[in-house]
């Protein structure tokens, strides 16, 4: 099994949606700096808590921008939701890992016997 990388995490909060929010802000305060040559800002924040006594977690993920314009800046914030679980590993994802590895060696030491 392949560990998550950063883009495939961020890839499945709010149903990979955000991954678009995040770069269309990009897109809009990049221009806004160059049009206007003044600072932009572009803030992405995560907050997870605990989902009763599971394994998952809440992911509160809120993107925030600020667009240069010609008289100020426009402001703009987006705040979404996803569970998420965690495995033993701490890696996030939208749906558990639970397909044991069947090759992996026994515990105990003990071959599964097959067809006796």
């Amino acid at each position: 099994m392949s560990l998550p990388t950063l883009e495939e995490t961020l890839g499945e909060l709010d149903a990979g949606i955000f991954t678009a929010k995040v770069t269309s802000a990009l897109k809009l305060v990049s221009l806004g700096v160059i049009e206007n040559r003044k600072k932009g800002q572009v803030t992405i924040a995560l907050d997870l808590e605990q989902i009763g006594d599971s394994s998952s977690v809440q992911v509160k993920s809120t993107l925030k921008y600020n667009k240069p314009t010609k008289n100020g800046k426009a402001t703009e914030e987006n705040t979404t939701s996803t569970p998420m679980y965690v495995d033993g590993n701490g890696y996030l994802t939208i749906s558990p890992q639970t397909q044991n590895d069947l090759f992996a060696a026994d515990k105990n030491n003990n071959v599964t016997k097959i067809g006796r």
